[in-house]
Parts: C-alpha cells; sequence; structure tokens
C-alpha cells in the first residue's frame, strides 16, 4: 500500500513537470504562431479588396493575395495549449506539489520512525492544511489577476467573518463528538428579533445585541439539553431543531423582511479606513477566546476527552451532561454574534438568512483537521478551513461560476476532507 502511495506521487510529480514543460514549449511558439495568424490576416484583406474591387467595378491587379496558410497538427496543439495556459499551469503546480510534498513527507516519516518516534504530533495536519490554502492562492492568483489585490482580500475577510464565528462554535461541538445543524436558523430567527426590538420596540442597540446573543445561547442550551438529559441523536435533536426555529423565524414576521436599522447598530460591519476594522476585532477576539478555553481549561480537556471516548471520560467522572451543554451554549453565542455582523452588513433581516450555513461551518471545521468522529480537532485548524473555504467561494465567484457548481464543490469538499480523516485514522490505529 505504501509502495502504491509513493508511485501515485511519483506519478503526479512526473506529470507536474511534463505540463509545466508543455506550457513553457506552447509560450515559446508564440512568436511563430502570431506570424502564421498575420499571414492569415493579410490574406483575408486580400481577397476582401479583391472582392470589393469586383463590386465597384475596379481592376484589382494591384492586390497581391498571399498563399494559404496551413497550420499543422502541432500548430493547432500549441495554440490549444495556449489558449487553457491558465488552467495547464494550475494542473502542474498542483501536480508538483502534490508529487514533492508527498514524497518529502514520506521521506521525512520514514526518518522519524528510524529514530524511534512513531507517533506524529496533530501539527503535522495544519502543515498539510498550510501548503494546500497556498496551492489554492498561487492557483486562483494565476487563474484571476483581481485576485491578489487589496480590495478582493478584504472584501475575503468580510464575507467570510459569519462563517468564522460559526465555524468556532461548530468546532466545539465537533471535538465532543456532536453536530449542530440548527445553526443557520439560530442566525436567522436572532437576526430577525434584533430587527423587532430595535425597530418595534426602539430597544438601545447595545441592549438589543445583548439580548439576542443570549437568545441563541439559549436554543443551543436546549440542543445540549435534549442530547444529553433525553439521549437524543446530536444529528436528530439539531435537525428538529433547525426546523423549529426556521418555521420560527418565518412565523414572527409572517415571512416579511425588516431593513433600515440605527446607525450605530450598521457601523458594525462598516469600515474604517477601508477595513472591515469592527468586524476584523470580533472574528479574533471570538477565536482567540475559543482556543483559549479549547488549550488551557479543564473544560476544554473534557471536550476532548468526550470526543475521544465517552465511555472512558464518564468513568473519570467527567459530567458529560454539563459538557455537552456547554459545547451547544457555546455554538448558540456564536451564532448570536454571528447575527449581528450578518444582519449589521445587510442592514436588514429576513428569515431566509443564513440559509446552508451550517453546510459552509461543517466544512471549514472537517478541511481544517477536526474528525467527525470526535475527539481530534484544533482553532488553528478551523481558522485556515475557514480562510480555505472563503478562498474558493472568492474564487469561483470572480471566475464567474454560478452558485449551483459551487454547493457541489462544497459537498464534494467535505465528503473528501471526511474520507481523508477515515484512511488517516485507519492507518493511525494500524501503527499501534
Amino acid at each position: 500500500m505504501k509502495k502504491n502511495i509513493k508511485l501515485v506521487f511519483i506519478v503526479c510529480l512526473v506529470l507536474g513537470i511534463l505540463v509545466g514543460a508543455l506550457n513553457l514549449y506552447a509560450g515559446a511558439q508564440r512568436a511563430h504562431l502570431a506570424e502564421l495568424e498575420e499571414q492569415q490576416a493579410a490574406r483575408k484583406r486580400a481577397l476582401a479588396q479583391i472582392e470589393a474591387a469586383d463590386i465597384l467595378g475596379i481592376n484589382p491587379e494591384d492586390v497581391v493575395v498571399p498563399d494559404e496558410v496551413e497550420l499543422t497538427v502541432a500548430d493547432r496543439f500549441v495554440i490549444g495549449v495556449n489558449n487553457a495556459s491558465s488552467m495547464l499551469w494550475v494542473c502542474a503546480i498542483d501536480l508538483l506539489i502534490i508529487g514533492a510534498g508527498g514524497l518529502l513527507y514520506s521521506a521525512w516519516k520514514g526518518r522519524q520512525k528510524e529514530k524511534g518516534r512513531k507517533k506524529l504530533s496533530s501539527s503535522n495536519n495544519v502543515l498539510g492544511i498550510v501548503i494546500a490554502l497556498l496551492a489554492l492562492c498561487l492557483d486562483l492568483a494565476i487563474a484571476s489577476p483581481v485576485f491578489l489585490t487589496s480590495s478582493n482580500f478584504l472584501n475575503v475577510f468580510q464575507q467570510i467573518s459569519i462563517n468564522f464565528v460559526v465555524a468556532v462554535g461548530m468546532t466545539f461541538v465537533i471535538i465532543s463528538g456532536g453536530i449542530d445543524l440548527s445553526v443557520g436558523s439560530n442566525i436567522a430567527l436572532s437576526g430577525l428579533l434584533m430587527g423587532i426590538l430595535m425597530k418595534n420596540y426602539h430597544v438601545p442597540v447595545f441592549v438589543t445585541i445583548l439580548v439576542c446573543i443570549l437568545f441563541s445561547g439559549v436554543i443551543g442550551l436546549i440542543n445540549g439539553m435534549l442530547i444529553s438529559f433525553m439521549d437524543l441523536p446530536p444529528f436528530i435533536a439539531t435537525l428538529g431543531m433547525m426546523s423549529i426555529v426556521r418555521g420560527a423565524a418565518y412565523t414572527v414576521t409572517a415571512g416579511q423582511p425588516i431593513y433600515t436599522f440605527p446607525t450605530g447598530f450598521t457601523a458594525v460591519s462598516g469600515r474604517v479606513a477601508g477595513i472591515p476594522l469592527w468586524s476584523t476585532l470580533i472574528m479574533l477576539a471570538v477565536i482567540l477566546l475559543g482556543w483559549y478555553i479549547l488549550k488551557y481549561t479543564r473544560i476544554g480537556r473534557f471536550t476532548y476527552a468526550i470526543g475521544g471516548n465517552e465511555s472512558c471520560a464518564k468513568l473519570s467522572g467527567i459530567n458529560l451532561k454539563k459538557v455537552k451543554c456547554f459545547v451547544y451554549v457555546v455554538s448558540g453565542l456564536c451564532c448570536g454574534v454571528a447575527a449581528l455582523l450578518l444582519s449589521s452588513r445587510l442592514d436588514s433581516a429576513v428569515p431566509t438568512n443564513a440559509d446552508g450555513q451550517e453546510m459552509d461551518a461543517i466544512a471549514a471545521v472537517v478541511i481544517g483537521g477536526t474528525s467527525m468522529s470526535g475527539g481530534e480537532g484544533s482553532m488553528i485548524g478551523t481558522l485556515i478551513g475557514i480562510l480555505i473555504i472563503g478562498i474558493i467561494a472568492n474564487g469561483l465567484n470572480l471566475l464567474g461560476v454560478a452558485q449551483g457548481p459551487q454547493k457541489m464543490v462544497k459537498g464534494m469538499i467535505i465528503v473528501v476532507a471526511v474520507i481523508i480523516d477515515v484512511i488517516r485514522r485507519k492507518a493511525s490505529q494500524s501503527s499501534k
């Protein structure tokens, strides 16, 4: 099996070199092709002059018609390569990264085993995700010249702010071995509640924000209680809550939007000197708090323990019910913050807001290396996963890809990430 994997890496490396060399050769032939195109254009101009002379009754004796240029099969092939140059460069770079990176990693892993270090740290997963992120940025820089502009990066950061916050809460849930499908509905209902309080009851902005974030936390608490005290599977409990809360979002306003919020509210997603300052600061605060809780607190260690082996965690004296309620409350509070960012940016709240948000959050967490089986993951990995999802969505928009194919791409990314996680887990178990 290991030999077959190495063979795949070698094939990728060779193909990457060949595709890159083919691109370089096609680029070197551009001058020759330009000369052929000029000859074809000159012939077309001469024939057009003759046709015009015949119509006007003028003698076209002074017009010299160049010989017809016949493109060889090789010329046509080179033209096709030049037309697809950007796509081929992307393929070449990806193949080279996969091939060279895989062979280097295999060699490093072999040396670690020779030294007696069989267990590899989780930082290796983060390193692989970082390499994937850099490769993705390089691909999109080649495919679209707009991608590397500062304005585009600022747009990316503002667009990912909602998913950024939601994914932090989802990381807690998935590490504990659960899942939360109600996050999108929670965001929509919380946003509508913000609009109702500010528009209909003239509640101050700060009080509105605080009340609605706590309201989202209560929805998370209900999820946690259904799962921990009623022993409902997380999928069923949160799926039911998703429908209940989304239905409530349609009911409270009869499906009508609420818009034109106070200036103090919309300023949260406003820009200072062209930078989405407050959104960025909120994102940083949320992920730093989440990272600190997971890494340095007892409740964070208990979250890993429950996800790794719930039976052992129970025998160790960990209160499973409290920890499960805690992680779903964290997810709910993050939904409240996301509702603030989304509603303030759109200056409106509608029942359809954040539809499918759970898909983006789960994709970001899984791509970041958090295992769907629980017990493994990190906030750093989630951060990189969020960037990857955001950059993919931004790149597809820049390339003019429709929403339908974009959803297909996200779905395939989740499936591939889970497959990689399963393979990695089986490999680690077989090496023990």
